[in-house]
């Protein structure tokens, strides 16, 4: 399999996803889903700066998913997919990739959100998207670092 990860962190690439995940897992490619990000030049140009140069970076929207995961899946490159919000994750997983697991890296707080874990927030419509992404059979589970213990999401 060769979608190694699937994470939901708002801030996609940053320290903790340069520096650890990637390493860790010896990911050779990230792959971000995100609308805003990929019809935005500024922001696509940030996180290709942010990127490992040893890893490839691939930006898409929604619209790629069902797509590129079926290809990713049976690549022997391996891929992180970084997303923003459960219900992009939701579609993921909803491809029928082999990969079932979601890693709630990150999900900063707001007006709609409540804490959930730690510097984790979501709101109701959140809650319900990550709840319905366990009940089809996918561990959903926070840790913000690999050094970090998992932590089961509790519905």
């Amino acid at each position: 399999m060769s979608i190694e990860m699937v994470r939901i962190d708002d801030r996609l690439i940053h320290g903790q996803i340069v520096a650890a995940w990637v390493k860790t897992l010896g990911i050779g490619r990230v792959w971000i889903v995100d609308d805003g990000v990929a019809n935005d030049e500024f922001l696509k140009g940030v996180m290709a700066m942010v990127a490992p140069p040893n890893v490839k970076l691939l930006i898409t929207d929604t619209s790629s998913i069902n797509e590129l995961c079926q290809k990713f899946d049976n690549q022997d490159r391996k891929t992180m997919i970084l997303v923003k919000y459960p219900k992009v994750a939701q579609k993921i997983f909803q491809t029928g990739i082999k990969h079932r697991a979601l890693n709630v890296g990150g999900m900063g707080a707001n007006a709609d959100r409540e804490q959930l874990f730690r510097n984790i927030s979501a709101s109701k419509e959140e809650k319900q998207t990550l709840k319905e992404i366990q009940d089809s059979g996918v561990e959903v589970y926070f840790q913000v670092t690999p050094d970090e213990k998992k932590t089961p999401f509790e519905s």
